[in-house]
């Protein structure tokens, strides 16, 4: 049974926010928070990713970036990460959460969410769209798995 999820990137300020926010609005009731693994912590989410996400209709909410962390970790029933070395990463310094740490791309072909961060505004609306579509495989996935 999922009641919590947990998306993860490497600032927590462009990727994790938006997935958390798409998240949220396909799955109310859901528990859906998210962190970095090297945030800026404090930071609201990128503008070019917010705007990204409101042209693919996800509505973002005020947000401060969050460092990941073991208790951050261990409150979540899944985690999911945006490329494969944040797997790698967590599987290193956290092991005991590689059980439930899956790519958000893990339903489509086990693909990544390249990282926008400085680049320029069409990188960010190219990886908010594969962010807008990984998260409709895994709302599929996560509504046979909500009590």
């Amino acid at each position: 049974m999922v009641n919590s999820v947990l998306t993860v990137c490497t600032g927590n300020i462009c990727r994790s926010p938006v997935a958390e926010a798409a998240l949220r609005m396909h799955l109310p009731g859901l528990a859906v928070s998210s962190a970095g693994l090297h945030a800026v912590v404090g930071r609201d989410t990128d503008t070019d990713s917010a705007a990204a996400a409101r042209h693919h209709g996800i509505e973002m909410l005020p947000h401060a970036a969050r460092q990941f962390d073991e208790s951050i970790g261990r409150a979540a029933d899944v985690i999911l990460v945006m490329e494969s070395h944040h797997r790698r990463e967590i599987a290193s310094r956290w092991p005991q959460f590689l059980g439930k740490t899956f790519l958000l791309g893990h339903f489509d072909g086990a693909r990544e969410v390249p990282d926008p961060y400085r680049q320029p505004a069409s990188m960010h609306v190219h990886a908010i769209g594969l962010i807008a579509e990984f998260c409709q495989s895994w709302t599929r996935n996560l509504e046979r798995m909500r009590p």
